[in-house]
This record gives C-alpha cells, sequence and structure tokens, in this order.
C-alpha cells in the first residue's frame, strides 16, 4: 500500500433487516421451546430415540430436550462415554430408560423434572448375573451414609458425586441430597464429594458409619474467566490491571442506565450530575483526566462500539474495565481513556427458563435552594439589599408592601403567595419491566430479553420511555464450525420544556411567591408586580405544559460470527456488525398568552432563544460497520510452557448525517406539521465520513502457570490525520509472578494466590474533529474590488497538517492477593500515566487577522496514582457477610504546554498545575469600616463596608484579575467506596458508599448568590451576612447583583468550596420466597426486595449537590434524585 494509504472502501448496505421480523423469528424460537410441563407424570412422557453407536451422554440430552427433564448423574460413575444403539418411536420414558439403563447397571430415581443417574449396587447386578459369572468378591460388612447440603443456605443438594478416592466404587446423592454407600471393612480411603460448581471436598472415611459434608460454591475471585479484548483469560494468568465489575452486587437495583454500574470500581470515577428521565447517563474517567479534549473510554458492547446509555443493565452479563496499556493495548488508538467490555447475557445449556424481574418506585429531589418565599420578606430584603447599595430608591414602596399585606388576607388570586418549587417539582414516578426467555443444549443456546422502563421526572415537563430488546444466540453446527448473533436494540422517547430543562428551572427559580399560577378561568396569569432584572415574566407552568420538545433515539446493533477450528488448533474468527442510530427531535414553539391579574392585559410569552411559533426539527444518523477476522492458536510444550497466540485484522467505517429544517408563520397552536407554515423556512446539513483500518495481536505464555507474560501490539490507521500520519503502533508487554505457586510457599497454608504483575506499553487518542488537518474555508466573505463589492471565499481558521495522535503512556505494577481459604482478598496498583502530542488551538498573532488558531500537538499531562481494595468474607451457619472496599488517589499535572497559557474563565491550563484549575482572586476576609477600605488596596469606586476584601498578589495596590492565583482543581484527586453483604438465610442486606475525598467546586449563580438577576435570596443570608450590628458574619453585606454592585461577586476563592461527598449510593433489603410457595404458581425461585438510591449524603458544602457539574455548581441543570423502589423477582 503506497506511503501506507488507508485503505477507501465504500461499504454498501449487505441486507436490509427489519425490526419486526428479528423479533418475530426470535418469539418463534422461544416458543418452540417453551413446552410446559410439571413434575407429575414425567416417567409417563412419550419420547422418540434414534440412535447408532452414540455415547450415552449424547443420548441423554436428546432425552432431555425431548422430555423437558434434567438428568443428574457423575460421568465417571455411570461410564456416560459408552456406546449404545438404540431406536424407539413414541415410547413412554419409563419404558426408554429401563431398556437403555438397566443393561448398563444403571438406576434412576425421579425427584421432580429431575432425574437422578446411580451405579446400582453390588447386590443387585450380581442378583442379575448368571451364577457361572459370579465370582468371589470383598464382603460387604459396612455401609456409609450421609446427608450433603449447600454451605450458604444449607439446602439439600441432589445429584452430588460421592467416590471413594482412586477407585470405582461410588455413587450420587438422591432427591433430598442423602446417599447410601457400601464398603469393605478393610477399606480406609478417602471419600470424595464432587458437584459442578461447587468446590470439591476430601474427607477420611476412618471408623464412621454417618458423614455429612456441606459443600461451597467454586471460589470466582482469582479463578474466573475474565473478558479480555477479543478474547477470554483465567483471572489467574492475567497481567494487566482490569477491574471485574460485580453485577450481583446491583441486581434488583433502580439503575436506568448502563454508566451507573460502574460506580465502585476502583481507578474510575463516576459522576451523576443528573436524574432527567432519558438523560441520565454518568460522566466515567478512567484513572484521571489525561488529555484536553475527549476524555471518554472506549465502550464495546460484545467486541463492537456501542453507547452505554442504549444498553439495558439487566441484560449485562459482565463488565471488564481495562485501565493499563498491557490489558488496552490491544485496541490502541482508541484506548488511551480506558476500555469498557460489555457482555451481554446469552443462553445456558439448560432447560428453558423464563426470568421476570419487576421494580417500582418514586424519585425525590436531592437539592433545592432553601430561598425565603415569604412575599412580604421577600420584598424587604430586596429593598434592604439596595439601600446596602447606597442607591436612592428601592424597587417595593412601602404602599405596595402594606398593600400585598391586606391583599393576602382577601383575594388569593391578586396577591398568591405561591411555593413555586413545590409546584414545578413533584414526585417522579419509575417502572421497569423486564423478561427474560433462555435455553439450551449441546448444538444451540439462546437467550430473548425484553425491556419496558418509564419515568415521569422530579421536574413537570420531563418524561421518557425505553423499549430494548437483546437476543442471543450461539449455534454449534459441528464439533469445528461455531456460529451466532447478538441483536441489541433500543428506542427511546424523551419529552422536555420547549426551551430546555435550563430555562425552565431558571423561570422557575426567578418566580417569586408573589407570581400567580391561572385566572379562575384557566387562562395562565402574570403579576402586576415587576422585579428588576425580570421585568418579564415566563409563567413557568407554560413553559412546561405547552408546546412540544420531543426527541426519539433509536438505535440497532447486529453482531454476527462464526468461528471454525482448523488443524492444528487454529481457530479462526470472523466478525461482522452493522451499528445504525437515528436521532429525531421535533419541536413545536406555541404562541401563548398571559393575562396580568388585575387588568386582564395579555402578554406573548417569549421562549428564550426559540424564536417566533413555529416548528422545528434535527435528524441525526450514524451507520457503522465493523469486519475483523482473528486467528488463534493455543497449546503447551514438554506439559509446562503455555502459549497462546492471536493475530487479527479490522476495518471499521463511520458515516453520519445531519439534517435540519424550519418553518414559522402557524395560523394556531394545533397544526404543527412542518410544512404547515408560511414564513422564514430555513434547511440545512452536513455528513462526514471516516475509517480506521487495523492489525493487532497478542503473545500469552506462561510457565506452568507460575511465571507470566503477555505481549500486545496494535498497528492503526485513521482517516482522520493527513497522509503521512496516518499511522501509528501501539505495543505494551507484562510479567506475572504467581509466588504461590513457588516450593517454598506450599507450606505456607493462609496464602492461597499471592501473584506481582508488572506491565508498561503505549495507547492512542483519535478522538479529535474530521479535517482538523486542513484550512477552514468560508463562502460569503464579500470583498470590495474596484467600485463594487465581489462575493468571495476567505480563510476562517489555519489548520497544521502535520497533527497526529495523541500517546499516552502508562507503567504500572500490582499485587493480588487472596488468603485464609479465599476469605480475604487484597488488590494493589501503582500507575503512572503520561499523555504526549495533546492537540490544542494555538493562538496566532492579531497582526494577521481575526482567526482561528490552528490545533497542534502541544501538550503533556502526567496522572500518577495509586489504587487498593480489599475484601472479607465468612460464613457462620446460616450468617454469611461480604464487605469489600477501596480507594483510588490520583494526582494530575500539566507538564507542558510548549510555554503556553490557556485561558478559560475562572479556569486556568499551566505547566505544573492540574488541568482546568481554578485561577481565582483571593478573599482575605470583609471590610469592617471605611477607614480599612481606605487603606487597603483599591478595589472599587462603590466598596463599602461589609464588601469582600482582596488580596493585592502582585503588590501594585490595585485589585485587579492580574492578582489572581492557582486555587486547586474540580478534579478529584481521592475517591473511595465500600460495600457491605449481609445475609442470613433466605433474608439478604446490602448497602454501597461512594464518595470523594478532595475536590473543589465553584458555586455560583441561583442559590449561591443573592438576588441573582431575579432570584430570591436564601435563608442563610438573613441570619448570616454581614451588617452593622453582625461583624462577626461568614457572608458578606447583601447586595442586589446589578449594574455595578458587582463587586461581591468576582470570581474569588470566596465562592470555591469543598465538595467532598460520601454518599449511599445504594442500600437494599430482599427475601428469597419458599421454593414450596414459588412451586405453587409453577416457579422456581423467587425473591421480593425494596431499595433505596441516594438517600443519605454527607458532605461540607452546604446548599448543593456535590456531584453536580464541579465546575461551576448551580441550578440550571437537572437535579440528582433519590429514588425509592420495591420490585419481585421470579424465575419460572
Amino acid at each position: 500500500m503506497k506511503k501506507h494509504r488507508l485503505l477507501d472502501v465504500r461499504w454498501r448496505t449487505l441486507m436490509q433487516i427489519s425490526c419486526l421480523q428479528l423479533i418475530f423469528v426470535a418469539l418463534l424460537s422461544v416458543m418452540a421451546q417453551a413446552t410446559p410441563g410439571s413434575g407429575q407424570g414425567v416417567l409417563n412422557r412419550k419420547i422418540s430415540v434414534q440412535s447408532t453407536g452414540q455415547d450415552i451422554r449424547t443420548i441423554l440430552t436428546l432425552i432431555e430436550e425431548q422430555a423437558n427433564v434434567k438428568f443428574l448423574y457423575s460421568s465417571n460413575l455411570i461410564g456416560a462415554d459408552r456406546k449404545v444403539s438404540y431406536t424407539v418411536q413414541r415410547e413412554r420414558l419409563e419404558t426408554v430408560l429401563n431398556t437403555i439403563l438397566k443393561p448398563l447397571q444403571i438406576s434412576y430415581e425421579v425427584s421432580g423434572r429431575q432425574i437422578i443417574l446411580n451405579r446400582l449396587s453390588t447386590s443387585l447386578i450380581l442378583a442379575s448375573l448368571p451364577l457361572s459369572l459370579v465370582k468371589p468378591t470383598e464382603p460387604i460388612d459396612r455401609t456409609v451414609t450421609g446427608l450433603v447440603t449447600d454451605q450458604a443456605n444449607g439446602e439439600a443438594l441432589p445429584g452430588v458425586s460421592v467416590v471413594v478416592k482412586n477407585s470405582t466404587r461410588g455413587t450420587t446423592t438422591d432427591g433430598e441430597g442423602r446417599y447410601r454407600l457400601a464398603l469393605p471393612e478393610n477399606e480406609a480411603a478417602l471419600l470424595v464429594f464432587s458437584f459442578v460448581g461447587y468446590q470439591s471436598q476430601e474427607v477420611e472415611i476412618g471408623n464412621r458409619s454417618v458423614i455429612d459434608m456441606a459443600l461451597t460454591v467454586s471460589d470466582k475471585t482469582l479463578n474466573e474467566v475474565v473478558v479480555v479484548g477479543y478474547g477470554v483469560q483465567k483471572k489467574v494468568n492475567l497481567t494487566g490491571a482490569i477491574s471485574i465489575v460485580d453485577i450481583k452486587k446491583q441486581e434488583n437495583a433502580p439503575v436506568t442506565n448502563a454508566s451507573q454500574l460502574l460506580q465502585g470500581v476502583e481507578g474510575v470515577y463516576v459522576n451523576q450530575p443528573g436524574g432527567q428521565p432519558g438523560r441520565d447517563v454518568a460522566t466515567i474517567r478512567i484513572r484521571g483526566v489525561g488529555t484536553l479534549n475527549n476524555n471518554n473510554p472506549l465502550v464495546l458492547v460484545n467486541g463492537i462500539e456501542f453507547p452505554l446509555e442504549n444498553i439495558n443493565p439487566a441484560d449485562v452479563e459482565s463488565i471488564s474495565v481495562l485501565k493499563d496499556a498491557a490489558s488496552a493495548s490491544i485496541y490502541g488508538s482508541r484506548a488511551a481513556n480506558g476500555v469498557v467490555l460489555i457482555t451481554t447475557k446469552g443462553g445456558k445449556k439448560d432447560k428453558f427458563t423464563v426470568d421476570y424481574n419487576y421494580y417500582t418506585g418514586n424519585q425525590y429531589v436531592n437539592y433545592l435552594p432553601d430561598f425565603v418565599k415569604d412575599p412580604i420578606q421577600f420584598m424587604q430584603l430586596r429593598n434592604q439589599a439596595q439601600r446596602n447599595e447606597g442607591k436612592p430608591t428601592v424597587d417595593y414602596s412601602d404602599a405596595l408592601i402594606e398593600e400585598y399585606k391586606q391583599g393576602l388576607l382577601k383575594d388569593s388570586n391578586i396577591y398568591p403567595n405561591n411555593d413555586w418549587l413545590n409546584i414545578m417539582f413533584n414526585p417522579g414516578n419509575i417502572q421497569n419491566h423486564d423478561i427474560r426467555f433462555s435455553a439450551g443444549s449441546d448444538k444451540l443456546t439462546y437467550a430473548l430479553s425484553l425491556n419496558y422502563l418509564t419515568q415521569t421526572g422530579v421536574l413537570r415537563g420531563t418524561d421518557s420511555k425505553r423499549y430494548a430488546l437483546n437476543y442471543n444466540t450461539v449455534a454449534t453446527v459441528n464439533e469445528r464450525l461455531k456460529i451466532g448473533a447478538f441483536i441489541n436494540a433500543s428506542y427511546r422517547d424523551i419529552n422536555e420544556p420547549v426551551a430546555g430543562v435550563a430555562n425552565l428551572m431558571e423561570m422557575t427559580f426567578k418566580a417569586q411567591a408573589f407570581y400567580p399560577t391561572y385566572l379562575p378561568d384557566g387562562r395562565y396569569a402574570n403579576t402586576f408586580i415587576r422585579t428588576p432584572g425580570h421585568n418579564v415574566f415566563r409563567n413557568p407552568l407554560a413553559l412546561a405544559d405547552e408546546g412540544k420538545n420531543n426527541s426519539t433515539l433509536q438505535q440497532i446493533l447486529l453482531n454476527i460470527f462464526a468461528e471454525y477450528k482448523l488443524p492444528l488448533n487454529i481457530t479462526y474468527k470472523l466478525n461482522g456488525a452493522l451499528n445504525k442510530a437515528d436521532n429525531l427531535t421535533n419541536q413545536f414553539v406555541p404562541e401563548v398568552y398571559t393575562y396580568q391579574v388585575k387588568t386582564g392585559e395579555a402578554q406573548l410569552i417569549p421562549y428564550d432563544g426559540q424564536g417566533n411559533r413555529g416548528t422545528r426539527q434535527t435528524n441525526s444518523g450514524a451507520l457503522n460497520t465493523t469486519l475483523f477476522n482473528t486467528l488463534t492458536w493455543e497449546g503447551t510444550i514438554q506439559k509446562k510452557h503455555n502459549l497462546k497466540l492471536l493475530a487479527g485484522y479490522s476495518l471499521e467505517s463511520f458515516t453520519n448525517r445531519n439534517f435540519f429544517a424550519r418553518n414559522e408563520g402557524y395560523l394556531g397552536n394545533t397544526l404543527q406539521e412542518l410544512n404547515a407554515g408560511s414564513s422564514n423556512p430555513a434547511v440545512g446539513g452536513t455528513s462526514s465520513e471516516s475509517r480506521l483500518q487495523s492489525f493487532f495481536g497478542r503473545l500469552n505464555y506462561n510457565f506452568n502457570e507460575r511465571y507470566l507474560a503477555e505481549v500486545n501490539f496494535r498497528y492503526d490507521g485513521s482517516s482522520r490525520f493527513a497522509q503521512g500520519h496516518q499511522w501509528g503502533f501501539f505495543p505494551s508487554i507484562s510479567l506475572g509472578w504467581r509466588i504461590n505457586e513457588e516450593n517454598f510457599m506450599k507450606n505456607v497454608a493462609w496464602v492461597d494466590e499471592l501473584k506481582l504483575r508488572a506491565s508498561s506499553g503505549q495507547l492512542g487518542n483519535q478522538n479529535i474533529d474530521l479535517f482538523r488537518y486542513v484550512n477552514l474555508v468560508a463562502l460569503g466573505r464579500d470583498y470590495p474590488f474596484g467600485s463594487t463589492i465581489s462575493s468571495g471565499a476567505a480563510v476562517t481558521a489555519y489548520n497544521d497538517p502535520t497533527i497526529t495522535w495523541e500517546t499516552t503512556t502508562i507503567s504500572n505494577i500490582g499485587i493480588d492477593a487472596s488468603l485464609l481459604q479465599n476469605k480475604v482478598t487484597f488488590t494493589a496498583e501503582f500507575f503512572k500515566k503520561r499523555t504526549t502530542n495533546i492537540l490544542s488551538t494555538v493562538p496566532i498573532a492579531g497582526q494577521i487577522g481575526a482567526l482561528a488558531g490552528p490545533i497542534q500537538n502541544i501538550g503533556t499531562v502526567d496522572n500518577t496514582g495509586l489504587e487498593i481494595s480489599a475484601g472479607f468474607r465468612h460464613k457462620i451457619n446460616s450468617f454469611t457477610i461480604n464487605v469489600s472496599g477501596g480507594f483510588t488517589y490520583v494526582k494530575n499535572k500539566v507538564v507542558d504546554l510548549k510555554g503556553s497559557v490557556i485561558y478559560s474563565g475562572r479556569n486556568i491550563i499551566k505547566e505544573g498545575s492540574p488541568i482546568n484549575s481554578y485561577f481565582l482572586i483571593n478573599s482575605i476576609g470583609i471590610f469592617q469600616n471605611q477607614e480599612e477600605i481606605k487603606n487597603s488596596p483599591f478595589q472599587n469606586l462603590n466598596t463599602k463596608p461589609g464588601y469582600l476584601k482582596y488580596q493585592d498578589v502582585n503588590g501594585d495596590n490595585v485589585i485587579s484579575e492580574s492578582d489572581r492565583v492557582i486555587q486547586g482543581s474540580n478534579i478529584p484527586t481521592l475517591t473511595y467506596q465500600f460495600n457491605v453483604n449481609l445475609s442470613y438465610k433466605r433474608l439478604s442486606f446490602s448497602t454501597f458508599f461512594q464518595g470523594v475525598g478532595k475536590v473543589f467546586t465553584y458555586t455560583e449563580n441561583i442559590g449561591a448568590m443573592p438576588f441573582w438577576f431575579g432570584t430570591s435570596v436564601t435563608k442563610e443570608w438573613v441570619t448570616d451576612a454581614w451588617t452593622p450590628q453582625n461583624t462577626t458574619a461568614q457572608l458578606p453585606i447583601v447586595t442586589t447583583f446589578e449594574g455595578s454592585q458587582t463587586e461581591n461577586y468576582r470570581n474569588s476563592n470566596f465562592w470555591l468550596k469543598n465538595a467532598a461527598y460520601l454518599r449511599m449510593k445504594n442500600i437494599q433489603l430482599s427475601y428469597d420466597l419458599p421454593e414450596k410457595w414459588v412451586g405453587k404458581i409453577g416457579g422456581k425461585k423467587a425473591k421480593l426486595f425494596i431499595n433505596g438510591q441516594n438517600l443519605l449524603t454527607f458532605t461540607p458544602l452546604k446548599g448543593f449537590d456535590p456531584e453536580k457539574n464541579l465546575n461551576g455548581t448551580n441550578f440550571y441543570e437537572f437535579p440528582t434524585v433519590k429514588t425509592f423502589t420495591t420490585g419481585i423477582n421470579v424465575t419460572f
């Protein structure tokens, strides 16, 4: 390929897929296997068998599928590999079992839908043989019996294999978990108890005749299989920094967005800035902020890029978070901010199962301003604030205040006393339904899930609905070929106020108690009182209830694969995926009037930023196609050298389009179609395409699972950069040492697992706008030519054709430990993450013209940190405790900006400081008298006693912007979390806390600054503000934030607050119903639960939610919510 030019592959639609057809086919496959049955009459069911030399295991699987039963057996005990030839049509199950099993000396016992297989006892076998075949055997002089149970809940375990070690003598437990085993008197050996999903146990028989056993579920903390890039690995062999999300801990929580599942993961900061229905996706940062651009991680669902907000949380099977270069470099140019791998739930090799989950509940606002709500007190306080400024007149005369006092007693329509926060904010409702159908055999597994979520927001005029589908199926065609498909579809319907949430919230907070709601005839009312800074009253009820602002967001992901086993133990896998998104926003701005309560005068309500009555539609769509191929080889050399090789190629195409249309001049508010308008029509649109071509590979090696090594690489080519700068190489290497496998550790019984890890590698970031390597030319730039004005074009932004990838280099050292029979677990990670070639706009000299500067690779940022997590679990009889927690410390620093300094309002980006540090004037107290003002550096001509006093940093005796200094950052330095899970028999309790230890937020505007452009004042300004009688106050004198009277409201550290917090993110109490109760409705198990989210918060920040947007905490954004839900899980 000359000069590594990217393949300009223009994919066309390979197939047309109808969602309805897919759902129809999926439902047919479900119904085809949904044969009802019960525990009675199992042996009378008719089945057909046709076997020519098939093993017993295969025949039993065929019978399971036809008769809807489940066989429990030990393969070794019954000899499941023996071949049988047998053919029968429409015969009773009992006859078939007797015909096949009895000649093989296999007995069976029916327990509900389970059939337990066992070897016939020696006496029965001998009795069935001719005397000539009976040989002398060891005398059977004693019998051992016992009960096998689950250690966690004490329930009996049927089908457990009980075998004498190093022999063929054994049995299995019956339907009640009991066993009986005959032994020779002189046999002194060990009994081995084994069962799928449980840890095997050995016990010495000795002279005992009764041996009971409680089996423990197999430990998964270090022996589980973990999803990694393009495959899976045993966790004990991992050498990279990968965190696994414990999905079970968040089961039944009212998690409306899959991004919320990442809460509590070490090294991952999850910020939930609001609870707006349909738009509550959390902000996710993995190991700090490493760039001045997009810091969002790469999210892959079943290997394909897909938005978190379009995944139903109940469909998630597992989540792996790749945090270092060793684990993420195989994703190369998109992995610099970390990678989130999501696997959705598939079918299991089991009988047909239906799982239904339902919850419902209410949501409440976490924080609202604690305003003074009494209309008389508001007017008096505002007047006092104006007097404090020295104004000659005030807004509300004594006569008006007296009139209103009297009116409150006579006419509430003209003289209302409304609490607008209670009018506009009310409890929201949330309901969720999940139903999942799944089944499987050795040849086919499938799972279909459907979801419906509906929410009404706590803010009037907001609601949403979500419909989601997830379908996974895998078919084993033969011993070499496996094919499968994953389908994920979502449809979200979101309603919002016409002018947006921020506008409605601002107008709500500016609506004073004397602003009316409706006239007696139902029309929207307007007040006769005017407040400066808010001269046009926009009735919040009209803003919320009139017009339309509806968004529908549709997305479907179709992912198909084929996997073929080649000779020499090589596996070839082909994946192809289509990811299609369509978002339509339809707005109609109405013409609505309010009417003055005294005169009836009509006034048109202006919808800010929306213009005249009309319709606006925007339609954006994206079609992303992915094709990747992998070859995998795995083998062992000389029984100790374990190798696994992966090589792959991928090609991805991204196509985006946007369309906009507007029309005005409508005759009324009823007909809202786009073509019904008659004036000011406008249309516009854009489209773009990009490609990413990649080669990647991985080598895994371990020596006897003791010494571990892994090498990854990816070679990416991106069309986002100019030729010659399109390709990047991203390698990594990691090593591991399982110390517990060393001979000197064999006698250290209290250490179960101890592993050291180290890694280093590079990742990339190509998340920049398209065509940033070419100059921007704009049309419509007229210029004089002689005596005439000619039309033309001009360069409006210079760009640099040599820009290339941002590169992140990560070094990581880690330790994993599991102690005291896995009761205690511990993980620690130290990392250094350096991002170089950060892209940023470079200003150009003003002499060149009013042009935007070029984007260049100029920055370097470091994130250095430590992660520690630990857990403890223990069981005492029927009581189980599981406690875990951890913290992450990250220090962020800008290392290099090529000498540049980037200013952005109250923030600064400067070498030696964290990204987006606050750059503020120092507030050093409150002026107490005029003499103090006279003897201090000049601040303002209007400075008065009670005003904030600022520090003259540069010593020029004038307080100005040049006195600003760096004051901290809005990037959290310390985050932490802990979980507590307790259970006693059927009752379970769990709670999860999340905290931030060091971070700052800037409080401003509504709720912070008194009388901000027409808003009220919070109560603390009434009790704690400076007055001549209260000179020790913590707050300055009250002013109105109008005109030149803004001295107290400069960008200073007075408004900078500590936003550290500890929040109870979730608490749950659940109860597992007895099986006999559930069985009466045909179910297998059921759980009742109650759940709460965000119920408690501990923070030094007063009046604001510490989890809101930290760069500028205010009440323009949708508030966070507390949620109470109750629900039920049922499995049939």
